[in-house]
C-alpha cells in the first residue's frame, strides 16, 4: 500500500513539473514582414537628384524569394544604386537606394514594388508597396534670382570745365533720345489699333483644336496628350469661373464648382472628363479611339455650356 502511494506521489510531481516547464516556455515568435518604398522629396526639377529607397524588414523565419526591382525608366534616369542593411535588433533588414534624375516635366507615378516571400516551408506569397507620386517642375518655376557677382566700387573721375560741359551735352542728348523714343511709341500706339483679347472660350477652344490636330495620340504619347488636355481645361476654369484650378486636385475643383451652384449634370460632365484625363496621365492607361473622340466632344460641350448667355445670343444673332 505504501509503495502504491509513493508511486502516485512521484507521478504527480512529474506531471506538475512538466506542466510548469511547458507554461514557462515563451511562445514561438510570429512571422513578420513589411515592405516600404519612399522618396526623399515629392517635387523636383529637371536634373535635380531624388533618392528612391525600398526597404524590406522581416523576422528570421521569413525567406525573401525575389530581389528589389529597379524603378521604370520611362521618365527617370538611374544615376547611382547602393544596397543598404541597417541594423534593427533581431529583425533582418535589407534594402536598396536609387539616386534618380528626371528629364521631362509633368506629374508621374512610380509603379508599386512587389516582392515574393514565404514563411518556413510554406507557399510563396506576394507583398506590394504603395505607389509613389512625383512632380517634375521647371527649373525657373518659383526661383528667386540673385546676382552673385560683387558690387564694384564707384571710380572717382576728376572733371574740369571741359569735362563738365561734355558731360552736360551727353546728358542732354540722352534725355532727348529717351523722350523721342517715348513720343514715337505713343504715336505708334495711337496709329495701331490694339488687338482684341481672346475670350476664355475662344482661347480654350483654339487650344483644344490645336491639341486634337496634333499627332501625339498617333505616336502613342497619351500621357503628354492628357497633361495638355487637363491644363487647357483647368486654365479655362480659372478664367471663366475665377477658381484656382491649375494647382488644384480634381476633387478640389469639383468642390469649388459646387459652391458656385453649377448644374449637377454639368458638374458630372466635368468630373468625368477630369477623372478620364487623370487616369490617362497617372495610370499609363491607353484609351480606345472612340473614348478619346467622345471625351474631346464632351470637353467642347462643357466650354459651350459655361459660355455667358449674352455671348451665346450674340453668336446666334450673327
Amino acid at each position: 500500500m505504501k509503495g502504491v502511494l509513493f508511486f502516485r506521489f512521484l507521478t504527480g510531481i512529474f506531471f506538475v513539473t512538466t506542466a510548469m516547464a511547458i507554461a514557462g516556455e515563451p511562445p514561438p515568435p510570429a512571422a513578420e514582414i513589411s515592405l516600404k518604398a519612399e522618396v526623399n522629396k515629392a517635387f523636383i526639377t529637371i536634373g535635380d537628384p531624388v533618392e528612391y529607397t525600398v526597404t524590406i524588414r522581416h523576422s528570421p523565419e521569413v525567406q525573401v524569394l525575389s530581389s528589389i526591382p529597379p524603378p521604370g525608366e520611362d521618365f527617370l534616369k538611374i544615376k547611382k544604386v547602393e544596397d543598404i542593411h541597417p541594423s534593427e535588433g533581431t529583425a533582418l533588414v535589407e534594402g536598396r537606394r536609387y539616386t534618380l534624375t528626371a528629364f521631362q516635366l509633368g506629374e508621374f507615378v512610380l509603379e508599386p514594388v512587389q516582392i515574393q516571400y514565404r514563411v518556413g516551408g510554406g507557399e510563396a506569397q506576394t507583398l506590394t508597396a504603395e505607389k509613389i507620386f512625383l512632380t517634375v517642375k521647371s527649373v525657373a518655376e518659383g526661383e528667386v534670382k540673385t546676382d552673385i557677382r560683387g558690387i564694384k566700387q564707384v571710380l572717382a573721375m576728376p572733371l574740369g570745365r571741359t569735362g563738365l560741359l561734355f558731360t552736360l551735352i551727353l546728358l542732354i542728348l540722352g534725355v532727348s533720345l529717351i523722350l523721342f523714343r517715348i513720343l514715337g511709341r505713343k504715336k505708334t500706339a495711337i496709329l495701331t489699333p490694339a488687338e482684341p483679347l481672346l475670350s476664355p472660350e475662344e482661347q480654350a477652344l483654339g487650344a483644344l483644336h490645336q491639341l486634337f490636330d496634333s499627332d501625339w495620340i498617333r505616336r502613342g504619347k497619351f500621357r503628354e496628350y492628357y497633361l495638355r488636355f487637363s491644363e487647357i481645361l483647368r486654365l479655362y476654369f480659372e478664367r471663366r469661373l475665377q477658381i484656382a484650378a491649375l494647382e488644384a486636385t480634381t476633387e478640389e475643383i469639383l468642390r469649388a464648382m459646387r459652391q458656385q451652384e453649377l448644374p449637377l449634370d454639368l458638374r458630372t460632365q466635368i468630373q468625368d472628363v477630369l477623372e478620364f484625363s487623370d487616369l490617362a496621365k497617372f495610370a499609363k492607361w491607353k484609351p480606345e479611339p472612340p473614348q478619346i473622340i467622345q471625351t474631346n466632344q464632351v470637353a467642347k460641350q462643357i466650354i459651350e455650356s459655361l459660355r455667358p448667355k449674352s455671348e451665346t445670343e450674340g453668336t446666334h444673332g450673327h
